[in-house]
């Protein structure tokens, strides 16, 4: 593109020069002017300059799904390709945090994804609704999010996974598992939110553990943790926090139960 213009530009001066030239050199100047223009022209007209392939890389169960919806005219220009239109269409995946767009010469367009990390996971009959850090819902075909902790909740079960009362649920509960934190002895397999907005959660161990409203979060995570130390985790069938002042809990079998100090 740079030599054609350089070869536009040249043109100009030769035709300037030619009218003081005669017509001989006006001749030469108005063939110069023709050949940049065609120069110019044929990069940005020609099939041979077509796009023929978009290159979709990174997770490859996501590459599927974006190269699904990658949608350009045919023969469309390897030069006038609108990226633009194409980081669109890869980003409406519900799946892609991020995309970027570029060209290959001489026929391709290159799109490089970065897929959504999933920390929580929504499973119906029918679908798993991964979840990212943010709360965005998305699916990956043939992932069902197994390991992840599962979401639970009345909107989450039954309601549109998009609707604001489907994203209010997956928000406080979100909120729990980041004041949980890290520690492996708060490993969570199922977060659940009741009708009266109460929380309970299942742990690695196998312990029922009742939060109630989702408030007071750090202080309850820190009892909790408290309370696994204090009594030890694989005597815990079921820890009452909903209440922090009056903590309780019931043992498995074999064990008492007993409030937590």
């Amino acid at each position: 593109m740079d030599a054609a213009r350089n070869l536009a530009m040249r043109a100009v001066r030769a035709e300037a020069a030619a009218q003081h030239g005669g017509p001989l050199a006006l001749a030469v100047a108005v063939a110069i002017a023709l050949l940049a223009a065609e120069m110019i022209y044929i990069p940005l007209a020609s099939p041979r300059f077509a796009v023929h392939r978009v290159e979709i890389r990174g997770d490859e169960g996501v590459a599927r799904e974006v190269a699904a919806g990658i949608r350009l005219p045919a023969n469309t220009n390897m030069l006038r390709a609108p990226l633009g239109l194409v980081k669109r269409q890869a980003e409406s995946c519900a799946a892609v945090r991020e995309a970027r767009v570029s060209r290959a010469l001489p026929d391709r367009i290159i799109v490089t994804i970065e897929r959504r990390e999933p920390v929580a996971v929504v499973r119906r009959a029918d679908a798993a609704f991964l979840i990212d850090p943010d709360g965005v819902p998305f699916t990956v075909a043939d992932e069902w999010g197994w390991g992840l902790p599962e979401l639970s909740g009345p909107r989450l079960v039954s309601g549109e996974i998009k609707s604001k009362a489907a994203a209010a649920e997956i928000r406080d509960l979100l909120a729990v598992l980041r004041a949980l934190g890290p520690d492996p002895r708060l490993r969570v397999t199922r977060l659940q939110l009741g009708r009266e907005g109460g929380v309970e959660l299942a742990l690695d161990s196998g312990a029922i553990v009742e939060l109630g409203a989702a408030k007071e979060l750090g202080a309850k995570a820190r009892l909790l943790v408290a309370a696994i130390e204090q009594i030890g985790i694989e005597r815990i069938k079921v820890l009452d926090l909903s209440i922090p002042r009056s903590a309780y809990w019931e043992p498995r079998e074999g064990h008492q139960s007993a409030r937590v100090r």
